[in-house]
């Protein structure tokens, strides 16, 4: 096999930021047109096996865009198979602001793929994104840190919450690494050690029997104190690795919102966002605006923090007020450091399904009633389903274009995210049955588009983002009932009880993957 580039010209690819398909990796010899970076065809591809091209037709990579990376207030939830590469497309063109997930990807899928950009490659508009990681061996996960940083992640995620029998199970990480804090610092510390990316942390509240607020502070600790960490996303809910499969393990264990908010006043120097259970932009606006919650000298007063539901919410919660333009129930966060440090809020909110489903309700409105935008980045569905589909259509055979003519991705998958841009829209279902028909002769998205379009409204294709409402009610209490500071005996105690952990097999691991 011949090489495709000259040693200066890797050199300077070493150099340059990567906005485009990871050109010093190899790509696997099969039949496929010149990769490039949709947004600009010209630059092509040389993959290994093809004449190599002139040092004049050496692409050159452009420098990354300026983008404006505000708090995390809200973001999208990481979920296998979904938060793929084409959906968050689709997302930052609803919103600029909203920070963007990667599906997990397992550290020695990473390490050892000989192409990794089918895992890592994203258009750099996507930025502010996140990279989650999977794992639970230190070294490993620094070596695949290293690698996720050259790709211009704002940040590194380890999950420690997937309920997967396959991950926390065979993989030995996921929600199983909650059992051994001290790991799961030992991974963050080598992880920091190795990038300069920020490193953070999604988990449970707890895992089976180990499921008390203790357990839960002495894990916070534990992982902060020994690694730097200073921002958890927490999953308001405990996990039951035996007894429940994944989707049970999203509703059927009780959320306990309660016990992020009491993490805030207890950990007042470090940030925690709420997932788990939210599912509208009102919801999101309503738990950002619930503050002074306690403070870590409040101890044994069982939710003594906030005196009255008044006084935990933000002005304009008990009223139901919610409107935005800089003085929605959100704006007193956003004069702040954005951290909630200084007023014991949370730092945000993470959306899962929601966001997905109805991506549209989810987030169309969230530039400007939760990030303080004066504007949003998109006026109408059909703005949106138009620009995505051009950007779609250039997407078609972007990894592989087999002999057959079946591409990947394909069509149909491009499509996929589209599905709940019209969610509870009238003649959403027929619309919906449109689109099957349309993927059985179309070759774009666009034609699946033009050949769907017609069974809906105009109004409901132009109408505007239906702007924030009146806040819900029903997270008042929690922020009003928080679980007791644990005693330092409590503390030590859950530490000796803590079992042993296994170091995962990498066969277990890459199986997992």
């Amino acid at each position: 096999m011949q090489r495709c580039l000259t040693r200066s010209g890797l050199q300077a690819l070493a150099a340059a930021p990567l906005s485009v398909p990871n050109l010093s990796r190899r790509c696997i010899a099969v039949q496929r047109p010149a990769l490039f970076h949709p947004a600009q065809p010209q630059h092509r591809r040389a993959c290994l096996g093809a004449t190599p091209p002139a040092s004049s037709d050496i692409m050159t990579l452009p420098p990354p865009p300026v983008v404006d990376v505000k708090p995390q207030l809200l973001s999208v939830a990481p979920m296998m198979d979904w938060t793929n590469v084409y959906y968050r497309q689709l997302a930052r063109m609803i919103s600029r602001h909203t920070w963007l997930y990667t599906e997990m990807v397992v550290d020695q899928t990473i390490i050892h793929s000989p192409f990794t950009d089918r895992f890592l490659w994203f258009p750099p508009e996507q930025r502010p994104i996140v990279c989650q990681l999977g794992g639970s061996d230190p070294t490993l996960l620094a070596r695949a840190a290293k690698i996720v940083e050259r790709y211009g992640y704002d940040e590194i995620n380890l999950n420690c919450g997937c309920p997967s029998d396959r991950v926390a199970g065979a993989g030995c990480f996921g929600a199983a690494m909650m059992l051994r804090p001290q790991v799961v610092a030992d991974c963050c510390k080598a992880m920091r050690d190795a990038v300069s990316t920020p490193i953070t942390v999604k988990c449970r509240l707890g895992v089976d029997n180990f499921d008390s607020y203790p357990e839960l502070v002495n894990f916070v600790r534990v992982v902060s104190e020994g690694s730097g960490t200073t921002h958890f996303i927490m999953h308001a809910r405990k996990c039951l690795l035996k007894g429940l499969n994944p989707q049970q393990n999203r509703t059927v264990p009780p959320l306990r919102y309660e016990w992020v908010w009491a993490l805030k006043r207890d950990f007042p120097h470090l940030q925690f966002s709420l997932n788990g259970g939210i599912i509208t932009l009102e919801e999101v606006a309503a738990a950002l605006a619930i503050r002074n919650v306690g403070s870590a000298s409040t101890n044994g007063t069982n939710g003594s923090g906030a005196s009255s539901s008044s006084e935990a919410m933000g002005e304009g919660e008990g009223e139901g007020e919610g409107e935005a333009g800089g003085e929605g129930p959100c704006s007193s966060r956003r004069s702040g450091s954005g951290d909630g440090s200084g007023d014991h809020g949370i730092t945000g909110v993470m959306v899962g399904r929601a966001a997905y489903n109805m991506v549209w309700d989810a987030l169309a409105d969230a530039d400007r009633s939760i990030f303080g935008a004066e504007d949003n980045a998109a006026t109408s569905r059909r703005q949106v389903m138009q620009r995505y589909a051009a950007w779609a259509d250039t997407m078609i055979g972007h990894w592989r274009v087999e002999k057959d003519g079946h591409t990947s991705p394909n069509v149909r998958t491009l499509v996929k995210p589209l599905l709940g841009m019209l969610h509870g829209e009238p003649r959403g279902k027929k619309w919906r049955a449109a689109v099957d028909a349309a993927l059985k002769t179309a070759g774009t998205v666009s034609e699946v588009l033009e050949a769907s379009f017609p069974v809906l409204k105009p109004e409901t294709l132009d109408s505007p983002p239906r702007p924030l409402g009146k806040l819900p009610q029903r997270l008042q209490h929690f922020a009003v009932e928080l679980p007791q500071t644990p005693e330092p005996q409590e503390q030590q105690q859950t530490e000796q009880q803590q079992p042993p952990g296994q170091q995962p097999e990498p066969e277990a691991a890459v199986a997992a993957a």
